[in-house]
């Protein structure tokens, strides 16, 4: 029955990623994308794909410093080709959290804990996520223009402030209370003492402060240079969109392409950009090919990362 519930799902995800894109691409000249990514500038390009290994870089170098509070000292370079081999797995599999299940057992290795391994990548993935949720929240104070006039804007924050009072929830004293009264026996007294130990090595970072700001601060360079990377894209095609209205609308595409209800996000992501750069009078032909650039890059990392796996000892 598992195995069933997962192909249907992956079909679903199929059909309306496939129906999405058809959608978006029979109201698009096809002779216009190609005339695009034909003209983009190649100088541009070239320095927002180095940003990729930027980017990797900076995730390794922060997973590390979340892992040394819980005793797991563990080399930038390992930690580098695990993110590496990850995007593979998060561009390759029927979700975009593919990557961090392979991180998490990739670290368990070293950790020899696959709670504390799990407890890690969590951590440094949504202090990730909340720190480009704030960019857009904040942006979104300075452009409420923006926010009136594309529905999409308004809606993904709503769903981001939902999902993080959710986590809020998760990390209140009387939810690890109730965690550590679990049934006397079963599979889920076996379920509530794994999450009241996973939660307490997250909350276990409240004893290491300096180190969980370090962090942060690097979160905040991580996603700054996310921005800059679609911001050099958008230069490469000539877009006029300014730099600051990147950290409205950004953030907020790379959430919606985290619903689970699509392959990766393909068909969402598109969608989102056409109607987005609608705002900005674009025509959904160079809306298409900034989306195009930016997933046929990850998808480049990827197939480095599937190399790197392939031939790993």
């Amino acid at each position: 029955m598992a195995g069933r519930r997962k192909t249907l799902s992956f079909l679903l995800k199929l059909v309306i990623s496939a129906g999405l894109l058809a959608y978006i691409l029979s109201r698009a000249d096809l002779a216009a994308i190609i005339r695009h990514l034909r003209g983009a500038a190649w100088p541009w390009l070239v320095v927002a794909f180095a940003l990729n290994g930027v980017g990797l870089l900076i995730r390794a170098y922060r997973w590390r410093i979340l892992a040394l509070p819980q005793g797991d000292d563990m080399p930038v370079g390992f930690l580098f080709r695990s993110c590496l081999i990850g995007e593979f797995f998060n561009n390759f599999l029927p979700t975009s959290i593919g990557g961090d299940a392979y991180r998490i057992w990739d670290g368990s290795r070293l950790s020899r804990s696959i709670v504390r391994s799990s407890a890690v990548v969590i951590v440094e993935r949504m202090s990730g996520i909340l720190i480009l949720f704030l960019f857009a929240l904040a942006a979104s104070l300075f452009r409420l223009d923006m926010v009136r006039r594309i529905p999409l804007i308004g809606l993904t924050l709503l769903l981001g402030l939902g999902g993080f009072a959710v986590l809020g929830l998760f990390f209140l004293p009387a939810t690890g209370r109730l965690l550590l009264r679990p049934p006397a026996s079963g599979f889920l007294r076996k379920a509530m003492l794994k999450l009241a130990e996973f939660r307490s090595v997250i909350v276990g970072y409240r004893d290491h402060p300096r180190d969980f700001l370090r962090a942060t601060v690097w979160a905040f360079l991580l996603q700054v240079n996310v921005i800059l990377y679609y911001f050099l894209i958008g230069r490469a095609l000539k877009l006029t969109v300014p730099l600051a209205d990147y950290f409205v609308f950004i953030p907020l595409v790379l959430l919606i392409q985290l619903l689970p209800i699509s392959l990766n996000g393909w068909g969402l992501r598109e969608l989102a950009y056409v109607e987005v750069f609608r705002f900005y009078g674009v025509a959904p032909e160079l809306a298409l090919s900034f989306s195009f650039i930016g997933a046929a890059f990850g998808l480049l990392v990827s197939l480095v990362g599937g190399i790197l796996y392939a031939t790993r000892k």
